[in-house]
């Protein structure tokens, strides 16, 4: 949005300043530097500069959830397949954002991370996205058996899904890896068998 725009002093624009969201990467110390203009004045460039970017009104989360019916893209989530995590977390994960996973080593986070790659392929009407998952593994080696192995438990883990749409899904097809993990860390010489590379679709190497 470009300031004339908008009714400021001419100051602003008498120091080059052109757009409204370069007013907002100054300090009000360096405005009044740059402008000339009073500390109110500055004050008041400061906030009309943010109105116009703002917006519509600021919705809290409380009044996001409580009007979850106009906003159902905000409230969807992921079933993660299973009833009772499901229930903790009121529906599945959200999908808005970012969800971290933190615990102890061998709490889970690495399983339930696989999971999801799965749980997200399934229709929506099981509680998926009808989607795929990319997985960034940080560690020397992404846990393609632990994947493998959850793969082949699909239809007695998910019960609550016709077989034949389970069998249906092509799960190693459908996720895609990236190899972050810092290959210096990792002295002495690597395991054989097959490794995830930097961008790898692992279709050809698990099983579907």
């Amino acid at each position: 949005l470009d300031l004339r725009q908008i009714p400021l002093p001419q100051a602003p624009r008498a120091a080059k300043l052109r757009a409204v969201k370069e007013v907002l990467h100054f300090s009000g110390a360096d405005l009044q530097r740059l402008t000339g203009l009073s500390s109110p004045d500055v004050q008041h460039l400061l906030t009309a500069a943010s109105l116009h970017l703002r917006g519509g009104p600021i919705l809290t989360a409380l009044h996001l959830y409580q009007q979850r019916e106009r906003f159902p893209t905000q409230h969807q989530r992921l079933s993660l397949g299973c009833p009772v995590l499901d229930r903790l977390l009121g529906g599945g994960l959200p999908l808005e954002g970012i969800t971290e996973l933190a615990g102890h080593s061998s709490a889970g986070k690495t399983q339930l991370a696989l999971q999801l790659c799965l749980a997200v392929q399934f229709p929506q009407r099981h509680g998926g996205l009808d989607a795929g998952a990319i997985y960034i593994c940080t560690e020397d080696a992404f846990p393609s058996r632990r994947l493998q192995q959850l793969m082949q438990q699909q239809q007695r883990l998910r019960a609550d899904v016709p077989q034949e749409v389970v069998q249906s899904i092509r799960f190693g097809s459908q996720i895609f890896v990236e190899h972050a993990a810092d290959a210096v860390s990792v002295p002495g010489p690597q395991p054989a068998g097959p490794r995830a590379s930097s961008g790898a679709a692992w279709g050809s190497v698990l099983a579907p």
